[in-house]
């Protein structure tokens, strides 16, 4: 599955409106593309957020390379095709967090933007 980066503001804006979860390490929003690109477009877009509220710019910066990596992992998996994933850092947490954990933070977030959580 091919993974590309959400580059555009617009794109990061549209996810303002989108549900979210908010886990304990990172916030997961995700809504569906309806331009007229999706049509021949089937890739998963991400996009990763990180305010100064996190630390200074190697605490962002370490930060955003770990939301990266993790949402590569998980989307992989789990990802759907034409829907675009913004992952949001949150203060403290994101940096020194288990990455393994980081990973079933994103993870549990998308099952519960989706319902697929056991407790639903």
């Amino acid at each position: 599955m091919d993974i590309q980066t959400i580059k555009k503001r617009r794109d990061f804006l549209k996810g303002n409106n989108a549900p979210y979860a908010a886990m304990p390490s990172v916030v997961v929003q995700s809504y569906m593309r309806t331009d007229e690109v999706v049509e021949t477009d089937e890739s998963v877009m991400m996009g990763i957020t990180c305010s100064k509220k996190v630390g200074n710019a190697v605490k962002r910066n370490r930060a955003k390379r770990r939301l990266r990596e993790a949402g590569k992992i998980v989307l992989k998996e789990i990802g759907m095709k034409k829907t675009n994933y913004i992952f949001i850092a949150r203060k403290d947490t994101t940096v020194k967090v288990k990455f393994t954990d980081l990973c079933n933070d994103i993870e549990t977030g998308i099952k519960k933007l989706y319902g697929q959580e056991k407790g639903k």
